[in-house]
């Protein structure tokens, strides 16, 4: 019986000729200039390939190469066969769209010869490729990952050179390729016919034609792109390595992202290649960019920092990835949701500075993950103390204790438990740490510290927003002595198991809405809610480069009955705060998330928050979240005294009281109270 197959593109005979120049390092400017020029009749590609160009054109060129010979232009030409890399590309279909890419791009590329920017422009046309097909932060660093194999091995600069080159990379990542500045003519519709690149590979992909990995696919489209445009194999390798870690970078960085450009910066820095292969320059560096940008303050932390080796407790991560500033993730459920990871180093140097642990202390950690956090505890309480790590899948806890054992961290031990419940057998404990995020405080353990302990907690307040607390006892209730943003993953199959749902949007892009077990949302109907009209509000409230948007944030998951969630992603229409995506307000069958618009006053450079709702309801809870923000910039802002936090479990709820009842967050086993006064 015959099969019903897809009837497959027919292969274009392509005239093919490899071109050579005269000092033999690459095609001279003029020379390009001169052969895009002779060849405006007709569709052509081209590969740069040993000092020269392996030319395929639609019609025979044998003419045109004659003439640049005698001009001078080029030293020599030979005939060949050109051989299409068609299982490369994905298969028939697949290399059909290569080669519409190819010609799209060939004139441009070729035209463009010598000139500076080469390696922007790429980054800028392989982002808007990556998200027409789809794809969402963890696929597209890996397809970063997968160019980078293909290129030689790097490792980034330290200080302020990798701060330089990761917000030029993640300026050109997020950008509006099609709104560059002062772009030469032709430019726009380069822009789409990458766009409609991705597209096609998508819609092929999705209907299983495409015979090899959609992120393998677009990592080769990159290799070729970059070299059509002449950049060198490790400047590649520099800005591949830059993409991964931007996609891979923990959670918490892209929220005080303080405003995501409608077009790149016209003097964007310059993208760096100078680089180390040494793990102890490669933490050193670590260790003096976490002291410079404040996330380790004090001596202890700091060296402990120093003498322990991140890279032995990732074992197979390469070090880039084990030095970045990332989390690294480890283990991943059935859906390849991440379940557990190795947080980024800011993130532990955070919450080890409030920790405060001392020599002698004995200290529960719930969360061991790859027993790295555990190994910097271990140095702190030094061999007077020891330290306790639960998880609950023993192939985590074997492996950390594995790493552990050959780290020679002799006072650590990692067991199999529920974080959540604790260690009874061994309290009470100095020092109570979760690296992991819960959403409700973990009564059980509370009887398990000393007196005088101190619980360090990542607690979400409501919807997405969570804070890193560390509590210390005030009589019957708990008080805070330290607070800082971040976000975890969540505890798993215990009591205090912290169940979210992500929920897709159906349609183009990627989007995604995170919600959780307490909102009161319509998960059905938030699949398609960005499908249905929407309303837009403007709301006066003006942001400035380097100004937080934490406060805002912790206002409104305060004062929303369902706070806010994280909705990442992209897809037409739209047009979220960042980068990454927008948070956003949920009421049943409606959202509604956040928005900027760019602007220049006699201030300079801000960004206006805007309010876009969905839904049935979308006018009204748009109007609500405006209001709620406007009200935070007149009685708050960011100009108001920093909040802190009380809490009590059990009978001591109900005494613990605020000034502002809106301000008073009710959970299953605990009630938080943020004290926040107004700004005067």
């Amino acid at each position: 019986m015959a099969e019903d197959l897809p009837a497959l593109p027919p292969e274009r005979d392509w005239w093919h000729a490899s071109v050579s120049f005269p000092d033999g390092r690459g095609v001279p400017r003029q020379a390009a200039q001169a052969l895009s020029s002779a060849l405006s009749d007709q569709r052509f590609h081209f590969l740069r390939k040993d000092g020269g160009l392996r030319l395929r054109t639609e019609h025979p060129a044998a003419d045109v190469l004659d003439r640049l010979v005698a001009d001078g232009q080029a030293s020599g030409w030979t005939g060949g066969v050109y051989e299409p890399e068609t299982e490369t590309f994905g298969g028939p279909e697949g290399m059909a769209v290569a080669h519409d890419l190819f010609c799209a791009d060939s004139r441009a590329a070729l035209e463009q010869t010598g000139l500076p920017g080469a390696r922007e422009r790429c980054v800028l046309l392989l982002s808007s490729m990556i998200r027409s097909a789809g794809l969402d932060p963890f696929e597209t660093g890996d397809v970063w990952a997968k160019i980078a194999s293909l290129r030689p091995p790097v490792t980034p600069p330290a200080g302020p050179a990798l701060d330089r080159a990761i917000t030029a990379m993640r300026r050109l990542m997020i950008a509006d390729a099609a709104r560059r500045p002062d772009a030469e003519p032709g430019w726009r519709e380069r822009v789409a016919a990458f766009e409609d690149a991705g597209r096609r590979l998508r819609r092929i992909a999705s209907k299983g034609r495409l015979r090899r990995g959609l992120r393998a696919v677009l990592a080769h489209h990159a290799i070729f792109a970059f070299n059509r445009a002449a950049v060198p194999a490790d400047e590649q390798a520099a800005t591949a390595w830059l993409g991964r870690h931007l996609a891979f970078s923990e959670r918490g960085t892209a929220d005080v992202f303080t405003g995501r450009p409608t077009s790149p910066d016209r003097s964007l820095t310059r993208v760096e290649s100078k680089l180390t292969t040494d793990p102890a320059e490669l933490r050193d560096a670590l260790v003096n960019r976490l002291i410079d940008s404040g996330h380790l303050r004090t001596p202890g932390v700091i060296a402990a920092f120093r003498a322990t080796e991140r890279h032995r407790f990732l074992p197979g991560v390469d070090l880039q990835a084990a030095y970045a500033n990332d989390a690294v993730p480890i283990k991943h459920d059935a859906t390849g949701e991440m379940i557990s990871c190795i947080s980024a180093p800011s993130i532990v140097a955070t919450q080890l500075e409030q920790v405060g642990a001392e020599a002698g202390h004995k200290i529960l950690e719930a969360g061991a993950a790859t027993g790295y956090n555990a190994a910097l505890l271990g140095r702190l309480v030094g061999p007077g103390g020891h330290v306790w790590t639960i998880d609950v899948d023993q192939d985590l806890v074997d492996g950390a204790n594995k790493n552990l054992a050959e780290a020679g961290a002799t006072n650590v031990t990692a067991v199999l438990g529920d974080g959540a419940a604790g260690l009874p057998e061994h309290a009470p404990y100095n020092r109570i740490q979760f690296t992991v995020g819960a959403g409700d405080v973990p009564v059980r353990i509370l009887d398990q510290l000393a007196p005088g302990g101190r619980l360090v907690l990542p607690m979400r307040i409501r919807g997405s927003i969570s804070r890193s607390f560390a509590f210390e006892r005030d009589g019957d209730t708990w008080r805070t002595v330290s607070c800082e943003m971040a976000t975890f993953v969540p505890l798993r199959k215990g009591v205090c198991d912290d169940i979210y749902t992500l929920v897709p949007h159906d349609g183009e892009g990627n989007v995604r809405l995170e919600t959780f077990s307490e909102q009161q949302v319509d998960r059905e109907a938030m699949r398609t809610v960005l499908d249905q009209p929407h309303t837009t509000l403007c709301t006066g409230v003006k942001f400035r480069k380097g100004e937080p948007w934490e406060w805002m944030y912790l206002y409104l998951a305060c004062v929303l009955p369902n706070g806010l969630s994280r909705m990442p992603g992209l897809r037409p229409g739209y047009a979220p705060s960042f980068g990454w995506g927008a948070m956003a307000a949920l009421d049943g069958d409606t959202l509604a998330y956040l928005t900027q618009r760019q602007g220049v006053d006699e201030q300079g450079t801000f960004w206006e928050v805007g309010v876009t709702g969905h839904g049935p309801h979308a006018a009204e809870l748009a109007d609500h979240v405006a209001t709620e923000i406007g009200e935070w910039h007149r009685g708050w802002g960011n100009d108001a005294p920093e909040p802190v936090f009380r809490m009590a479990v059990g009978d001591a709820r109900d005494r613990l009281t605020a000034t502002e009842p809106r301000f008073v967050i009710d959970k299953a086993y605990s009630r938080l109270v943020v004290d926040w006064p107004r700004k005067d």
